[in-house]
């Protein structure tokens, strides 16, 4: 990775996506995510953050719409929507859901990352 900036670009436009080692290419070996709106919940490890994520992304058909990145030092934000769809033989309704996230760096790659967002959005 050439800086934070292309970690967290690669991250918030591909994560349905990514397999076990492009998310070892983007974030340190102890990595910690978490979903703000259940904050208790932290995964840890880019491992850890590909089971979880893949399991949304077999249920939904995932886009994301970048509205911004922004890097201050070693922390970094992005401003996006996520577009969800369920896949066929899955339940649940289409809905947008803004998202705030925040990113520790750490020569170059992700080490925590935070995404906040109103729950009742994923209800519309």
């Amino acid at each position: 990775m050439s800086s934070g900036t292309d970690a967290i670009r690669r991250i918030v436009k591909g994560w349905p996506t990514l397999s076990v080692e492009e998310w070892r290419e983007v974030c340190t070996p102890d990595v910690k995510y978490q979903n703000m709106p259940w904050s208790k919940v932290v995964t840890e490890g880019p491992e850890g953050i590909h089971r979880v994520l893949a399991d949304i992304a077999a249920k939904f058909d995932v886009t994301m719409d970048i509205e911004a990145i922004g890097v201050d030092g070693q922390t970094a934000f992005s401003e996006r929507t996520e577009h969800f769809s369920p896949k066929a033989g899955h339940e649940g309704k289409s809905f947008d859901l803004p998202v705030l996230g925040v990113f520790e760096l750490s020569e170059g790659k992700v080490s925590a990352w935070r995404d906040y967002f109103d729950r009742r959005s994923m209800k519309a």
